[in-house]
């Protein structure tokens, strides 16, 4: 770069402005960590993010695990368009933070998958999917561990939607101090077969934060 000042600074100089600027560089990025986001820009930052939301294809059906922040599930009770208090939020956040939270999706042809299946066994899948889904799906950590569903959801949309999903819940007791978690999914009858779909946990902990006077 071509000095216009008619000024060269030292070396030592040159090595204290860099210094500067390299100190710089970390208050840049967590100013941009630390932004809070919109429910809908939260929403649509976990799925675009392929660290948070992952996917696999099988025999024409997609698979896909997406992480769930606490904040959303936050926002969930709370009531649209009305400002909630700082207590009201932390004494939900305090309900929710001792546990991950799992989306697991399933589609064929951008429709919701258990209306893609033979109709003789469409009665035994949802039976499987409302109460017996537990057996089918866990975590494993780098450090070893097998973490056993807590608590599943299963919502009924009555193939109104585009996937049939489904909320896991996880203690997260055992895996605070993993490098990675994996959640697995083993064939339950519809013909998916084995998958897992493996996080890092540091990515899973910086998440945005959600901003509760943009819900």
């Amino acid at each position: 770069m071509i000095n216009t000042t008619g000024f060269e600074p030292s070396f030592p100089m040159k090595k204290t402005l860099l210094l500067r600027l390299f100190q710089c560089l970390p208050v840049v990025f967590l100013g941009c960590a630390d932004k809070k986001l919109s429910q809908a820009e939260l929403i649509q930052y976990v799925a675009d993010d392929p660290d948070l939301s992952k996917s696999k294809t099988h025999e024409g059906f997609d698979i896909t695990v997406t992480f769930r922040p606490t904040d959303l599930l936050i926002a969930q009770e709370l009531e649209t368009g009305k400002l909630p208090g700082s207590a009201r939020v932390e004494a939900l956040r305090e309900k929710y933070q001792d546990h991950h939270y799992f989306l697991l999706s399933l589609s064929k042809n951008k429709k919701e998958a258990i209306y893609q299946i033979p109709q003789a066994h469409f009665s035994s899948i949802v039976q499987t999917l409302s109460f017996g889904m537990s057996p089918y799906v866990n975590l494993t950590s780098s450090g070893q561990d097998t973490v056993a569903v807590a608590d599943y959801i299963f919502t009924r949309t009555y193939g109104m939607g585009t996937a049939t999903t489904l909320m896991f819940v996880f203690s997260r007791e055992k895996i605070q101090e993993d490098e990675w978690i994996q959640f697995n999914l083993k064939e339950f009858g519809m013909g998916l077969g084995n998958h897992n779909f493996r996080f890092g946990r540091s990515h899973l902990e910086s998440v945005p934060a959600l901003d509760f006077t943009r819900l």
